[in-house]
């Protein structure tokens, strides 16, 4: 039976920011978390045929540690920017409550959305 997986990377450098399209690494939270998820994906025995992520390098770098854990290292992974978090624009790099507190989250809400 064939299996898709998907795993959002972990805990960022700039975790409770609007990231985007920023290229900002794991922070080693982010690491040990994908490390011990990885870990659950072995104990159920998971074999890879081939991986695919954004290009941004904290979706690449999960992707890198997971085949590790699980002695994959020899699968093929594809980058395409397509997979690549939505774009925030101005509100990229800002930090999203004191983003909430300046403009209210009806607001934010809606600028995420649209």
């Amino acid at each position: 039976m064939n299996r898709l997986v998907i795993i959002r990377h972990g805990l960022t450098e700039w975790s409770n920011r609007f990231t985007g399209w920023t290229d900002i690494d794991l922070a080693p939270e982010g690491i040990e978390m994908t490390k011990k998820y990885a870990l659950r994906l072995k104990e159920k025995k998971y074999q890879f045929d081939i991986g695919f992520t954004s290009v941004l390098k904290r979706g690449y770098k999960t992707l890198e540690i997971v085949f590790e854990v699980l002695g994959q290292t020899n699968i093929p992974i594809i980058k395409d920017w397509h997979l690549n978090e939505r774009h925030y624009g101005a509100l990229q790099t800002l930090n999203k409550a004191e983003t909430v507190a300046k403009f209210g989250e009806e607001q934010v809400l809606f600028w995420r959305r649209s």
